[in-house]
């Protein structure tokens, strides 16, 4: 496999799961109406959980197969990179650049909470250390820990049901006591129809919103609906952004059964 490590970065897509899911996320309203005390058991925390769940691994299924582009736009410098994904349920998930030409081949490979990266010009593999699980991910606004946690939401988080219209779910997500996260709490803004989310808010330990992702061109794939289209907008940098467009996505199909390991890294596939 003809890949390389990434080493610079910012997108989690999670939730891309990248995924990446990938990876993997319109705004939410700025203020939240609780629900009356007779109606908070419309959604309990167990049916909110297994919704976000299911949110969360949109992009997933089983196994999955997509071509996708992400653009990245901040205030120095603009790029676009076209990639290879590839996953196996949450916890094993392969991206490789397919353009531009000097990046080609260059790969992620994420399987449960370890990350390697590989550089094929410089036949080079590196494992993420703790230490840079932060660092922006390809130059976007995404991180090394996105990647590793963008689709394990309902197993750290707690959900409330915050209010609810006839189109919107709007869902707050606090951390477990003890877990060790980012986010200081999650605000979901959720299509009640097609069980995909509109828009997810994220705020630090202060309190303070840090970025919104936006979802959009809601499609039905193998009888599942899915936003091939989402955009992280960091707030403190008003203007730059991160895009990623999923097209010919594939879901349950098979998959090589030695393609997430470090040694297909070095082969060409």
């Amino acid at each position: 496999m003809n890949c390389k490590p990434l080493h610079f970065f910012f997108f989690t897509f999670p939730a891309f799961s990248i995924f990446l899911f990938f990876f993997q996320m319109i705004s939410v309203p700025a203020v939240f109406c609780q629900l009356p005390a007779n109606q908070t058991s419309i959604e309990t925390d167990e049916e909110l959980r297994a919704l976000i769940k299911k949110i969360e691994t949109q992009h997933r299924g089983e196994t999955s197969h997509s071509i996708s582009q992400m653009n990245i736009s901040t205030k120095e410098w603009k790029r676009t990179l076209k990639m290879e994904n590839w996953s196996e349920g949450r916890d094993k998930f392969l991206v490789r650049i397919l353009e531009p030409a000097k990046e080609k081949g260059t790969c992620t490979l994420k399987v449960n909470s370890d990350i390697w990266n590989f550089l094929p010009k410089i036949d080079r593999l590196m494992k993420i250390p703790s230490s840079l699980m932060g660092d922006k991910w390809m130059g976007s606004h995404f991180t090394n820990d996105d990647l590793v946690k963008e689709d394990k939401i309902d197993i750290l988080y707690d959900f409330r049901l915050e209010k609810k219209d006839e189109k919107f779910l709007f869902v707050q997500a606090i951390p477990k006591s003890g877990v060790a996260v980012v986010w200081g709490k999650l605000l979901y803004t959720i299509d009640r129809e097609k069980e995909v989310p509109k828009t997810i808010e994220y705020f630090d330990e202060a309190g303070v919103k840090v970025r919104v992702i936006t979802f959009d061109r809601v499609s039905k794939i193998s009888n599942r609906w899915v936003a091939q289209y989402m955009k992280v907008e960091p707030i403190e940098n008003s203007g730059e952004y991160t895009e990623m467009i999923f097209d010919n996505l594939e879901f349950d199909i098979k998959l090589p059964s030695n393609l997430f390991s470090v040694q297909t890294l070095r082969k060409s596939f």
